[in-house]
């Protein structure tokens, strides 16, 4: 039997609360309070009877009901509740309702017992505990808001504080021994007494010394209260003062933080942005920052101690408590070193991670002349990130062939042996970026030898065997070479030498490199240095993640500079920094680029990017890449192709004419003459210059908000380019036929037709004023204007009005055909079989990336131009180009990927529309095949646009791994246009991110 400790305070928090019935409660609440009660709902409650009270007016109250013993902390709490209400606090606390008699608290009897009672205001809001994801944001808010509500308690006084209760710190130590025997779980006991054995002495040392003041000591996650507004959810209240004491400052967050980690994957990203916000509000000593994670540690003990004893006693206590969520933190915190968890806290807090760490990385990048060599060979580095090109060519989705990749690539080095660098994300199974408790750990956090099996390995330095196979290293080696300066140096992959305690000697003999290795590579050695001891480490970490790398690099540094004279080696450094500085440099100021941190890519395979990172990227953006990034048959038939020939089109081979034939092919008959050009813009550029001459007409007609490129010609026919220096004369916009924001709506079957007639009355207007245009340009759908999906209905009278009048149609397919729109294989067949234009324009997709374009006009129509002289573009349709795509318009019919964009963009739209039933965000979504919008609104009655949202959804999507970008004149909505092998399983990523992302607001 476990030897019983007797705990006053424990018998308290077990001893129930009062059970007045609720006859009783409601003669309480006419009696004393005046309330007729409409409805009376219990609450869950540690020591008070709680009841949720709504009277004949629709106002809320709680009704608290506790025994006699208590009087004293109810009215120390609810002094302190009236001296919150007169000051701003920033948030709603309960107000104190007062009696008949205008007293605070009163004592009332029930049979043979006293009662205390008192009444509160209700605080609404939904508590912390439901919210399931809680953005970096919220918990922003959390931290400020606790450290707000800490200055304000701060400055209370009262004469007559409460006697320290169960869940004092103080009394931390009483609580886990009376609650350690009563555990069931060995794993839960085990942690438990590990966390009792190394953090309560800190405690009891230190606590003490700590600044005091008022705190409410009981911020869990139900008594904070959140409200979800536009952004997202943001803290409205907080409830229970009940445990309101004087105490050590920090505890209050303390609490807060231990409660909020429970549940999470990464409970350190937690505690660190709670900390960096309160921290912020509520300044605290770097003494107080210190115990920190030592007192979450704590306090999580207790918790799962004590419900774990309430739970074999079978006695009361706060239901909610009891969740294995608690528990489980509780073991995690065990695994988790004080200098860590610390570290954490510190870096969050704008402090030095671990200070000690300068003093060594100082000696060592000083004394680095003076290191013995490793081993014998020469060192030479190997690239084993993202960017090494031993992984050119292979496919990133297979860690299978990468680390055979990097086997042959490292063991062909003859003459030098290779070392793997520090800080480098390697490349061997990429990840999905991610944020959080899922963002992937690539960083490697030392350097890797590797050298063949039994090759020698010398220390470096002199120092003393700490000992061997201590936290899966297998030599660990201390150094002191001057004063202040105290590490360790750790080698993993080593058949050891050397036994404790022995000194050894710079270049002394080490080991030997071991044959075995179970990660797929060659054999070497991993070397690393460590700040601190091993002692509380199960496991020293090999791979962290990007965001943690300051504090990993505090405690785990650089070792490179060990290879001393050898150091032909260099730790692995980002190129973005350098890539934007070039751009600024020698780049247009105008030239954008993605995302306001943009991403250095280096790769690319089918639906997915990799930045330099080695993250990947669903990409959902990027129209160009047709049939995927990297599609090894392009890259083949390209290569094939450059090796053999690469010319201009003045010479004659025969993969342009095949070419084509097939292009014409796969347009209405008619359409036969090809113009091969180098940009969409050319090909539009080429087109209008066509329809001005043979017209001698000027002006063109439009869709307003459109684009078709960048040469003058065709700026000045995009609104979206014009709108910034002005509207040429000759340019005229029509109405976007938008069904969501025009006059003309989903709901009105003759959209089309109304939007065409405002079409042919501008070419009316204009002949009348004797100007009748020369051109009428279009897309099939409109990218710039947001994604708009044209009007069934909408093309055919135009093109029958321009017939009429002798104007050219003008179908821009450079976004939009080669079958992305599913239905058809150019978009301007979506509109029936009659809209044949006279010019189709073709480039982006063309060429799956490779620059190639092409107008594509009727023979009669090109013969009549044939007077301006000769057509001639150096490198349009030269050989490579003509043969990717040829190769591209076979991958399209032979992977089916036509019927793919159809039958997959339809499946992701309607995932995406019932996402709209569960986000107001969600205006509107629309699209045809693989071309889609997502329209973000404000307010769905008044359609306003919520055009900074959407950016950062944007951001947000990027940190989260998927590519996706705004578009149209507000900005607000979602321009999806993946490529066409985008599957089901890849729509259900995007929408479970777009969901998650909503869901948790910002």
């Amino acid at each position: 039997m476990p030897v019983q400790i007797s705990d006053e305070r424990y018998e308290r928090i077990t001893a129930g609360a009062p059970k007045p019935t609720d006859a009783f409660v409601r003669a309480i609440l006419r009696d004393q309070y005046g309330v007729q009660a409409v409805s009376c709902r219990p609450l869950a409650g540690e020591t008070d009877h709680n009841t949720h009270v709504v009277d004949d007016t629709g106002a809320h109250y709680v009704l608290k009901v506790a025994g006699p013993q208590d009087r004293r902390a109810i009215e120390f709490q609810l002094a302190l509740l009236r001296q919150l209400a007169e000051r701003e606090v920033g948030l709603q606390v309960p107000r104190v309702v007062e009696d008949q008699s205008g007293a605070l608290v009163t004592t009332v009897h029930d049979g043979d017992q006293d009662l205390v009672v008192r009444m509160l205001t209700w605080v609404s809001g939904t508590p912390l505990a439901e919210v399931r994801r809680r953005s970096a944001e919220l918990l922003t808010d959390i931290g400020a808001t606790a450290g707000r509500l800490a200055v304000a308690t701060a400055a209370f006084e009262h004469p007559g504080p409460p006697s320290p209760h169960y869940w004092h710190f103080a009394h931390a130590g009483t609580a886990l021994a009376g609650s350690i025997p009563r555990i069931e779980d060995p794993h839960l006991r085990e942690a438990v007494e590990r966390l009792r054995e190394r953090h309560l002495p800190m405690l009891e040392e230190s606590l003490p010394r700590l600044p005091t003041a008022v705190v409410h000591h009981d911020l869990n996650v139900f008594n904070v209260l959140v409200r979800r507004n536009d952004d997202g959810y943001r803290v409205s209240g907080v409830i229970d003062f009940g445990d309101a004491l004087p105490a050590p400052r920090v505890t209050d967050l303390a609490v807060l933080a231990s409660s909020a980690m429970r549940g999470s994957l990464r409970p350190l990203t937690v505690a660190g942005t709670l900390a960096a916000a309160y921290h912020k509000a509520c300044p605290l000593e770097e003494a107080e920052l210190d115990l920190l994670f030592p007192l979450i540690a704590i306090r999580s003990a207790t918790v799962a101690a004590t419900t774990a004893r309430l739970t074999a006693e079978q006695r009361h206590g706060d239901p909610r408590h009891r969740s294995r969520a608690a528990i489980e933190l509780a073991v995690v915190l065990a695994d988790l070193p004080v200098v860590l968890g610390t570290a954490v806290i510190r870096q969050a807090c704008g402090l030095d991670p671990h200070p000690p760490a300068t003093s060594v990385t100082r000696w060592i990048g000083a004394d680095t002349a003076s290191m013995a060599p490793l081993v014998a060979e020469q060192l030479v580095p190997v690239d084993l990130s993202a960017s090494g090109a031993l992984f050119d060519g292979i496919d990133p989705r297979d860690p299978e062939a990468l680390h055979a990749a990097a086997r042959t690539g490292i063991l062909g080095h003859d003459t030098a042996t290779p070392v793997g660098r520090y800080g480098e994300p390697r490349f061997l199974t990429p990840c999905r970026r991610r944020t959080g408790e899922q963002e992937p750990d690539n960083v490697h956090l030392g350097i890797d030898v590797f050298a063949a099996a039994g090759t020698a390995v010398h220390a470096p330095l002199a120092g003393v065997v700490e000992g061997t196979g201590i936290a899966g290293v297998d030599l660990v080696l201390r150094h002191e070479p001057a004063e202040g300066v105290d590490f360790r140096t750790l080698y993993t992959g080593l058949s050891v030498e050397v036994s404790a305690g022995a000194r050894v000697a710079p270049h002394g003999l080490l080991g030997h490199v071991a044959a075995d290795t179970d990660d797929r590579l060659p054999p070497r050695v991993r070397i690393q240095i460590a700040t601190v001891p091993l002692g509380e480490w199960s496991a020293v970490p090999i791979a962290v993640t990007h965001s943690d790398r300051g504090v990993w690099e505090a405690l785990f540094p650089d070792p490179t500079p060990l290879l001393g004279a050898q150091r032909a080696v260099a730790p692995w450094t980002p190129v973005i920094h350098r890539a934007v500085q070039g751009r600024r440099a020698h780049l247009p100021s105008t030239h954008p680029t993605y995302f306001s941190t943009p991403i250095a890519m280096v790769s690319g395979r089918d639906c997915r990017l990799y930045d330099e990172q080695g993250r990947s990227y669903l990409d959902a953006l990027n129209n160009v890449t047709l049939v995927g990034h990297s599609h090894p048959r392009l890259v083949k038939a390209a290569s094939r192709q450059l090796g053999r020939l690469n010319t201009n089109s003045r010479f004659v081979y025969d993969v342009l004419s095949e070419y084509a034939e097939r292009l014409t092919a796969m347009l209405p008959d008619g359409l036969d003459v090809v113009y091969f050009v180098n940009s969409g813009s050319e090909a539009n550029d080429l087109a209008l210059r066509m329809a001005r001459y043979l017209t001698g007409r000027d002006d063109v007609v439009v869709i307003d908000d459109a684009y078709h490129g960048y040469t003058s010609a065709v700026a000045d026919v995009s609104p979206s380019r014009y709108r910034h220096y002005g509207k040429p004369d000759t340019t005229h916009p029509t109405p976007v036929p938008d069904r969501y924001r025009g006059p003309y709506g989903y709901d009105d079957p003759e959209a089309g037709a109304r939007y065409a007639r405002q079409v042919i009355g501008t070419f009316d207007r204009l002949a009348g004023e004797g100007r009748m245009p020369a051109a009428y340009l279009f897309e099939a759908l409109l990218a710039g204007a947001g994604q708009i999906v044209l009007p069934p209905g909408y093309l055919a009278p135009i093109f029958a009005a321009a017939a009429e009048r002798g104007i050219f149609t003008i179908a821009d397919e450079v976004q939009v055909g080669f079958g992305r729109l599913g239905e058809a294989f150019w978009g301007f067949q979506t509109q029936g079989p009659e809209t044949v234009p006279d010019f189709v324009t073709m480039g982006k997709a063309m060429g799956n990336g490779f620059p190639m374009a092409a107008l594509v006009t009727r023979r009669e129509i090109s013969q009549a131009f044939d007077a301006t002289g000769r057509f001639f573009s150096t490198y349009g349709g030269n050989p490579v180009a003509c043969a990717i795509g040829l190769e591209l318009l076979d991958i399209l019919e032979e992977e089916q990927l036509q019927h793919n964009a159809l039958s997959v963009g339809q499946y992701l739209r309607d995932q995406l529309a019932e996402l709209a039933g569960r986000h107001e965000l969600i205006g509107d979504v629309r699209g045809q095949g693989f071309y889609s919008g997502v329209e973000f609104v404000r307010d769905r009655h008044t359609r306003e646009p919520a055009g900074e949202e959407t950016l950062i959804v944007c951001e947000r999507f990027k940190d989260e791994g998927v590519l996706v970008y705004p578009t149209g004149p507000f900005w607000n909505v979602l321009k999806l246009k993946p490529p066409l092998m985008f599957s089901r399983a890849h729509a259900d990523e995007f929408t479970a991110t777009l969901d998650e992302i909503l869901e948790a607001g910002w």
